[in-house]
């Protein structure tokens, strides 16, 4: 199989920033990678686009990481003794 052009590769890349965005936004999976690199060097009509794209996942990258550090840095919803005895959680005891 040969390898895909770099306009081609942009635009498969540019789809799946899109779902990566997308999955970030509901909380899911984020897509699989399945983007094969072209082998040539990019060409200089290529490189602006290029450049937008790795701004696009490096931001990406900033929100979900700011994200992540505000729910890590969010208080326990109830704070228990470690004395105190729990009851099961209420889907234990839900029928389904």
């Amino acid at each position: 199989m040969s390898s895909p052009t770099w306009g081609e590769y942009l635009a498969e890349a540019k789809d799946h920033l899109l779902a990566a965005r997308r999955s970030a936004e509901v909380g899911s999976a984020p897509p699989a990678v399945q983007l094969e690199r072209p082998t040539d060097p990019i060409p200089d009509e290529y490189r602006g686009e290029a450049r937008r794209l790795a701004d696009g996942y490096d931001q990406l990258a900033v929100e979900v990481t700011s994200r992540m550090a505000v729910i890590a840095s969010r208080p326990a919803l109830t704070r228990r003794s470690l004395h105190q005895e729990h009851r099961p959680a209420s889907y234990i005891d839900t029928d389904v």
